[in-house]
């Protein structure tokens, strides 16, 4: 299902399908390390025309291979659902990202308790930069 509303991303400076997936992470970087796209921005991304099981299965290879994560685990072949495109490189919201997704998606080993504690330490600052933007709120500032 094509649907000429779909906004696809451009990639300045890429010529073809292959620099434009080079330059994706730079660009999530570039707005803060995720951004939202519906499947069917991503099918025409890659260059296709449908998001069949075979097209979805290569998009996730070529995200992985540029270090992008996405959520939900697995892409939908429906081109009207949105997915989470995030940086999994960066040290910011692409990392808290990684640590949720992994958390979610893998059995309990050695390495899940200091995610965990890796999460809790980087919503405990999410949660203090919040509680200083509302004091300065309330101050008027």
């Amino acid at each position: 299902m094509t649907s000429p509303n779909v906004v696809v991303p451009q990639m300045p400076g890429a010529t073809n399908v292959e620099e434009a997936w080079a330059k994706l992470p730079d660009y999530l970087a570039a707005i803060g390390g995720y951004d939202m796209w519906y499947v069917e921005a991503l099918v025409r991304f890659d260059g296709a025309q449908r998001a069949g099981a075979r097209i979805m299965e290569r998009i996730t290879e070529r995200l992985a291979e540029h270090g992008i994560g996405h959520l939900p685990d697995r892409l939908p072949t429906d081109g009207n659902c949105r997915v989470l495109l995030y940086n999994r490189e960066q040290p910011n919201v692409g990392f808290l990202l990684r640590l949720v997704h992994e958390l979610a998606t893998q059995e309990y080993s050695d390495n899940t308790n200091p995610s965990v504690g890796q999460l809790k330490s980087l919503l405990d600052g999410h949660r203090m930069v919040q509680q200083a933007a509302e004091r300065k709120a309330k101050e008027g500032r």
